[in-house]
């Protein structure tokens, strides 16, 4: 990349106002940034009507984003309008000199020099610092590289605070034995405290299979933690995987879902597995494979063994990032929902709401109730009249994040 000492300009209908058309053209000039006032910028007198092919030194111009003004004068005196375009200086070449200190700034040139790699070009480099901390005291510190390119130019100093810590030299104590399984445990949703959680049979050391029980755990979208403890007393992390409890009004062959609104079309989405021809209540795995982390919707709908497609249920839910990548799921409206002939009912944890609006419907859409579900009101009961075994779909929507939950549930 060779260094860019000049730019050239091209100059078309300068004067292009009737009033300096007639006339010819007595002088251009040019500036960079502040006006230095007419008649006392960079001048070409070398000037014509047609065009103009401008060199314009930029060797003293500093590095970073400018701003290039031009304007022209004719033979009565006159100046056009001043045309401005913004550029870019690049001073930053080939590397030869890298430096580094910590704290404090000894002077440009006068830090801890860095050997460079050999390679034929040195715009970009990844350097591995051998840092000497030798003479550094215990606790926080902070480190500044710096770097000079073939022209002279110095990048900006660019540092990291880091601590230093004293190594231990005392031999630690000889690690505890693993020992044999001796708890099973797991818990949907919120953690009840270490060995509180729902007790599976006692695992033995390779592939264990398990049925768990979530008969009271309401439709909808959940996260089922597990956790195994061994016969020293010591717990394994607590491992997650989103779910979904689905109880239909119907035989079931199919159940399908899709994420934040991105719907492919019925029997297109990512399908889930269903047991044969179900009518009774079953779980299935939710996968986030592929998901960023941050707020997501999830989507639902099963198909019956007439072909027929329920409409859609949604629940919002939170990707956290835990590290390296690893994603946990968190519901954001963690709302359960029943519903008799005369009311449906609605729980949250009182903190988990802002201000909501509830709406009842039956599945044809037709519009049963509505009501306000306050902030800090754990329990909503929103009148209805219909007969038992009416399929509702209920909208709960945060009025404050706008976070939207829709649940179909049957009246019992």
């Amino acid at each position: 990349m060779r260094r860019l000492n000049h730019i050239v300009l091209l100059l078309l209908g300068l004067c292009s106002a009737s009033s300096m058309v007639a006339q010819s053209l007595h002088r251009i000039e040019l500036f960079l940034d502040g006006d230095p006032g007419y008649g006392l910028a960079t001048a070409f007198t070398d000037v014509h009507v047609d065009g103009n092919e401008l060199t314009f030194d930029l060797a003293e111009t500093a590095h970073g984003a400018h701003i290039l003004y031009v304007r022209a004068q004719d033979t009565e005196g006159r100046w056009s309008a001043t045309m401005s375009r913004p550029l870019f200086i690049d001073r930053y070449q080939d590397i030869v000199y890298v430096e580094y200190f910590f704290d404090t700034d000894p002077g440009v040139g006068n830090a801890n020099a860095v050997q460079l790699p050999d390679q034929a070009y040195k715009g970009h480099l990844q350097l591995n610092l051998d840092l000497d901390i030798d003479g550094l005291s215990l606790g926080e510190h902070e480190l500044f590289v710096r770097a000079r390119d073939r022209y002279d130019q110095w990048t900006d100093v660019m540092s990291r605070r880091f601590e230093v810590v004293k190594k231990n030299d005392v031999t630690p104590d000889p690690p505890q034995p693993v020992g044999d399984f001796a708890c099973l445990e797991y818990f949907f949703d919120t953690d009840p405290g270490y060995g509180l959680g729902r007790k599976l049979a006692t695992p033995r050391l390779g592939s264990n299979t398990y049925v768990m029980d979530f008969t009271d755990v309401p439709d909808g979208a959940h996260v089922l933690y597990l956790r195994a403890q061994d016969t020293n007393g010591t717990w394994s992390a607590t491992m997650s995987r989103p779910l979904y409890v689905f109880r239909p009004a119907g035989k079931v062959v199919a159940v399908e879902y899709f994420f934040d609104g991105n719907d492919p079309g019925e029997g297109l989405a990512q399908s889930a597995t269903v047991p044969d021809g179900t009518d009774r209540a079953f779980a299935f795995d939710v996968s986030i494979e592929g998901l960023e982390a941050g707020d997501h919707q999830l989507s639902l709908r099963a198909m019956d063994d007439r072909g027929r497609w329920s409409l859609l249920r949604s629940e919002p839910f939170y990707l956290k990032d835990i590290g390296t990548g690893i994603l946990t799921a968190r519901r954001l409206m963690p709302v359960s929902i029943e519903a008799t002939g005369r009311s449906c009912i609605l729980s949250a944890d009182a903190d988990g709401l802002g201000d909501s609006q509830v709406t009842v419907t039956t599945a044809a859409g037709v519009r049963l109730a509505a009501s306000e579900w306050p902030k800090g009101q754990s329990q909503l009961a929103v009148p209805v009249n219909v007969s038992e075994g009416t399929v509702l779909i209920v909208s709960v929507e945060d009025q404050s994040t706008h976070r939207r939950l829709v649940q179909k549930i049957i009246a019992r």
